[in-house]
């Protein structure tokens, strides 16, 4: 069933805002403790993807109104006939359909498609649907050793499988136990690091300090038995209560969120096709689109790197610079 009930931040229902409507999938989907939706990092009623991702979104422009998502965009009649699918409902976002995947490390597009010469490759950890370029996280995993580094890319790129930084505390560097609350993790929604709660460094707070100007960085009870979290290396944007929303790209290079804020209208939207949103095979191979084709490991449009600086010897064209300065 691709049909799930999270619940919805505190941090909307303490700005005087109501929670997602629990009536909208009729209660009668199970929950599935798949998280927030990606695009907005909230709860509510969400839809996963079936395709590998591990990622959920919210469907319509009204499941997104309470924490100001950009959502899908998917027309209210073909969410209801998706709802009333029940457990036979399937779903399959674009990144996943089109085999494009971005790296969590650098945020850039690329093949994951194994049949035809990979550029990205996903973490072997049965619960992770992140994926990166071979040469990204074998820096993040070598850190110390750049000779280390490039014989483990190769020996990725080469089709090893690896565990990603989401599966280790980043401070001492020990696995996640989700039966002890001390050793639940906290992952942020923006990089791969996590920490576990025990070593959740302080200026990652629970809370909102006015006289200091500090936001909030950490909420409960929104992923299953994890903290939620936006790192150090994350801008928190006051009005929305989380790091600037441009970080999901699909393959047909549409950011659905830069796309709505930029323009103020929801002109280019990444609303799929019915055949898409009802789990019904397409009678034919999707075709690449134009934008598809310029779909690349080093021809997609450019964006904010969220990694750190010693990772690459140059900032990302047309970003911010490096967030580690």
């Amino acid at each position: 069933m691709a049909v799930i009930k999270m619940p919805v931040s505190r941090r909307r229902k303490a700005k005087g805002e109501q929670g997602s409507n629990p009536n909208r999938a009729g209660g009668e989907a199970p929950v599935k403790k798949r998280g927030a939706c990606v695009l907005c990092d909230d709860g509510g009623d969400l839809i996963c993807c079936d395709g590998g991702c591990r990622r959920s979104f919210h469907p319509t422009e009204e499941h997104g109104e309470d924490s100001m998502c950009a959502t899908l965009g998917m027309p209210e009649e073909q969410w209801q006939k998706h709802v009333a699918q029940g457990d036979a409902a399937l779903y399959t976002c674009k990144n996943c359909q089109y085999k494009q995947h971005q790296c969590f490390a650098c945020g850039l597009l690329g093949s994951s498609d194994l049949a035809s010469g990979p550029e990205v490759f996903q973490c072997k950890h049965q619960k992770c649907g992140h994926f990166y370029h071979p040469s990204c996280v074998a820096k993040l995993l070598n850190p110390d050793s750049n000779t280390r580094a490039i014989l483990h890319e190769q020996h990725i790129a080469g089709g090893l499988e690896f565990e990603c930084p989401m599966h280790q505390c980043k401070s001492c560097k020990e696995a996640e136990n989700k039966d002890d609350k001390e050793m639940q993790f906290a992952v942020c929604r923006r990089c791969p690091t996590a920490y576990h709660r025990k070593c959740l460094p302080s200026d990652i707070s629970f809370e909102e300090f006015e006289e200091t100007g500090n936001p909030r960085r950490a909420w409960e009870k929104i992923l299953h038995k994890q903290i939620l979290i936006y790192c150090m290396k994350h801008e928190i944007q006051p009005e929305l209560g989380t790091p600037m929303r441009d970080h999901i790209v699909f393959p047909d290079g549409r950011n659905p969120v830069a796309s709505k804020r930029a323009r103020g209208t929801p002109q280019e939207r990444d609303i799929l096709e019915e055949h898409e949103q009802l789990g019904r095979p397409s009678s034919s191979k999707p075709s690449q689109s134009p934008q598809l084709a310029e779909i690349g490991h080093h021809r997609m449009k450019p964006i904010d790197s969220f990694a750190p600086k010693h990772l690459f010897l140059h900032p990302q064209p047309g970003s911010c610079g490096w967030l580690d300065e």
